[in-house]
């Protein structure tokens, strides 16, 4: 197949406007199913702050990818979530970045749960006491950039996640 080709399989078109019930749609309309409680638990936050814009992905009927952007200026989410089917579960993974609306050392002390492990550079690695780590970075407008990712599995013919993450991987909406 010509590359073309692929490209095609894989990218669907950018929703102007997002909720997590567009989301279903765009992956039941691509053939993906058995996750929809995990598409809904990963982007509900979307619906509660609003404003989201979303791009989805796929390249067969057992993984679906979702890239999403909501909320407001120095107050954001972005997040890149597969979601991958095998058996009877459905693995949510995601890359999160979100924004706090002041400096990094302002954010550390507001959330002691990121203790700081080190820094590289002009970045600083957390980790919570769930073992996520995060990583740091100020932005020039005196914005802390905050980045992590997260994994959980959902039980795809039960609406309730099969390992749940820590509140504290929770900021901003993510």
């Amino acid at each position: 197949m010509p590359r073309t080709g692929i490209i095609g399989l894989l990218f669907s078109t950018l929703s102007l406007s997002a909720t997590a019930s567009d989301l279903l749609a765009l992956a039941h309309n691509a053939g993906f199913n058995r996750c929809d409680s995990a598409i809904q638990t990963e982007f509900s936050d979307m619906a509660r702050v609003g404003n989201a814009v979303a791009s989805t992905g796929y390249f067969n009927d057992r993984s679906f990818n979702v890239m999403a952007t909501w909320g407001k200026d120095q107050d954001s989410v972005w997040k890149n979530t597969t979601f991958i089917k095998f058996g009877r579960s459905c693995l949510a993974y995601s890359v999160i970045n979100t924004t706090f609306a002041k400096g990094c050392d302002t954010f550390k002390q507001q959330n002691p749960e990121w203790e700081e492990i080190r820094k590289q550079g002009d970045f600083i690695w957390t980790r919570n006491a769930g073992g996520v780590n995060a990583i740091l970075k100020s932005l020039p407008n005196g914005v802390c950039s905050v980045n992590y990712r997260i994994h959980q599995t959902y039980d795809s013919e039960n609406p309730s996640v099969a390992s749940k993450r820590s509140e504290a991987t929770k900021t901003n909406g993510g």
